[in-house]
């Protein structure tokens, strides 16, 4: 998994959206989705540090600048 732990309460803007969010797809070895999902990363979890190019694709999104 790329990224760190940088919150461990792992709380979730869009619980509703969760098993599309980069964390599981992760855990279901989707590495190909991910892949397309951070091409152009402008976003990053503030539970896992995950980088994303939309908000949608993360639990805790907040802007990302490299």
């Amino acid at each position: 998994m790329r990224g760190r732990l940088v919150n461990s309460n792992n709380l979730c803007t869009n619980p509703d959206n969760h098993k599309l969010h980069i964390c599981e797809l992760t855990k279901a070895g989707k590495a190909e989705e991910i892949i397309d999902l951070q091409k152009i990363p402008q976003f990053i979890c503030g539970n896992c540090g995950q980088k994303a190019n939309t908000p949608g694709a993360l639990c805790a999104p907040g802007p990302f600048q490299e």
